[in-house]
């Protein structure tokens, strides 16, 4: 490289086995190559020089080459870009490559400013990089991208008053790199997107290898077997471990069909024990992956929790039970007072046709028709409890609101069911403070009444059924004992749903709606009915009406 004449001598020691620094001094150039310096000497003032970006004609003697025209083969020769700034930044010196990826001619380069060369340089890393370099003296590595958008390496060492600067085109690397990180974040989306898509499903994935015994699962399948976090491992042994009693035979029966090449891909349903005590249902689809002799090496599979679809199974089955139930007591129900008014009027025609003296006032013919408004009453009120409940279930059961004397309701049901109780056999004794004055339905309140009451002679055995109505500040409490087999605690809550019936119910019939039907319009008034204790036995209903 030419140097002036008049340049003070340099005392630049090697920085390292990357350093490529010379010393000049009497003419004699010291370069500093990895691992040991070569000393090479040549006139100081007879050097011819040449210019930059030039290859030197090959002599027919190349060992007469000068040293510094060497150094500029050398230069040339290199696959960096080189170049050599002076203290204000300033092209001293440059190789063709770095001219190539300039853009610009070698011989325009030669004394300018590299982003003044090419005005597209300014503003950029490099250009950033180097102006810092100019300004602290002191050297670094980085990578920059150029306005043709060529990736550098580019290592920056302060020699001297100069800045050489060495960069290597590392664009196809780059862009490899670049590649890969985008193929990477694809994956670890695509990857994440899946999680989700299972964690959403309740599903995990997972693959035993046969030969080494290890189980890849993914995120989720820990979750599966009851474990919020994953485990340091999963084994074979575990999985059995966690199987139902009842469920183990088959899933035994499936892995050995594997391991006897019956079978190359199956589906199993299990219930796992989670550790807090609960059990769930999991389902398994698995396929078997064989080498060329038939020996098992991969068994891969995904497994999905299926408690939530179990648990509607078995609810639409208890379901479909309940309705096939219901259907049999309301076909029974609704057939006794038909049959009952079939046998009456049969009776009636008999009367008078054999006895045609017996009057409509006559007692016989009284107790008939007695019986028959008792059992068109009961008729009347299987139907009215079925169209109650169809109403309820379409939110269409209506109310209509009015102020009246509750006391005056509940007093006129008691006369009303006072001949019921004697033809049943069932005294009735009531306590009615009054009046009560407040807004409610009446119809609807008396139908409450009106169950209450028919459920206590029914279920009371023949024992005595009292009702009291009394007042507790703003609140009517209403309460229908009997003296039957009473309600176990466990069916307390229980015989408020529909379509159910405690044990002892089901020997006196019924449909099971009555009490739900009255739990529906008490608390439509904003009140609450529960079952209390009865000293001696038997039941209490007890209602608390707002006033």
């Amino acid at each position: 490289m030419s140097r002036r004449a008049d340049a003070a001598p340099q005392r630049d020691s090697p920085g390292g086995a990357d350093d490529l620094t010379h010393l000049e001094g009497q003419g004699t150039v010291q370069v500093y190559m990895s691992p040991s310096p070569s000393t090479v000497s040549f006139p100081p003032t007879d050097t011819p020089v040449i210019p930059t970006g030039a290859m030197p004609a090959a002599p027919a003697d190349e060992a007469a080459l000068s040293a510094e025209a060497r150094l500029c083969v050398l230069r040339e020769m290199m696959s960096e870009a080189f170049l050599c700034l002076d203290a204000q930044g300033r092209i001293r010196e440059v190789n063709g490559r770095a001219a190539a990826l300039l853009g610009v001619p070698a011989q325009e380069l030669q004394g300018q400013e590299p982003w003044t060369a090419e005005p597209a340089l300014a503003g950029t890393v490099l250009h950033e990089r180097l102006m810092a370099a100019l300004s602290t003296r002191e050297g670094g590595r980085f990578l920059a991208e150029l306005p043709s958008r060529v990736w550098l390496d580019v290592n920056v060492r302060v020699v001297g008053e100069e800045t050489w600067v060495l960069a290597a085109d590392i664009t196809r690397r780059q862009r490899a790199e670049s590649e890969v990180a985008r193929t990477e974040e694809r994956f670890r989306q695509l990857g994440e997107r899946f999680q989700v898509a299972l964690d959403s499903a309740q599903m995990a994935v997972w693959e035993t290898n046969v030969a080494t015994g290890q189980v890849f699962r993914s995120e989720g399948h820990d979750r599966l077997y009851g474990y919020p976090h994953p485990l340091a491992e999963w084994t074979h042994e575990r999985f059995i471990e966690s199987l139902h009693p009842d469920d183990r035979p088959a899933v035994q029966t499936q892995l050995n069909d594997i391991a006897a090449g019956k079978t190359d891909s199956y589906v199993s349903t299990f219930r796992t024990h989670w550790p807090d005590g609960s059990w769930h249902w999991l389902t398994s689809r698995a396929r078997v992956l064989r080498d060329a002799t038939g020996k098992v090496m991969v068994v891969r599979g995904a497994l999905l929790d299926i408690t939530a679809l179990k648990e509607t199974e078995f609810a639409l089955q208890e379901a479909v039970r309940t309705r096939d139930d219901f259907l049999s007591l309301a076909s029974h129900e609704l057939r006794t007072p038909l049959t009952s008014l079939r046998l009456q009027a049969q009776l009636l025609r008999r009367l008078a046709e054999g006895q045609p003296q017996e009057t409509l006032g006559s007692p016989k013919v009284q107790g008939k028709l007695d019986t028959t408004e008792r059992q068109l009453r009961r008729l009347g009120a299987l139907v009215d409890n079925l169209l109650d409940v169809s109403r309820i279930r379409t939110g269409k059961l209506d109310f209509h609101f009015a102020d009246g004397d509750l006391a005056a309701v509940v007093a006129d049901l008691v006369a009303r069911f006072g001949d019921e109780a004697r033809h049943t056999g069932v005294p009735l004794s009531a306590k009615v403070d009054g009046p009560m004055e407040g807004r409610f339905d009446r119809l609807r309140l008396e139908q409450v009444v009106s169950n209450l009451l028919s459920n206590a002679l029914r279920y009371g055995a023949g024992n005595p059924v009292s009702l009291s109505l009394t007042r507790h500040g703003d609140k009517a409490k209403l309460t229908v004992c009997d003296s039957g087999p009473g309600v176990p605690v466990k069916d307390r809550e229980r015989i408020f749903e529909r379509f159910t019936q405690g044990d002892n119910a089901r020997r006196q019939g019924g449909m099971g709606l009555g009490l739900y039907i009255v739990r529906q319009i008490v608390e439509a008034h904003g009140g609450h009915i529960h079952v209390e204790d009865t000293p001696g036995g038997g039941a209490t209903f007890a209602v608390e009406l707002p006033l």
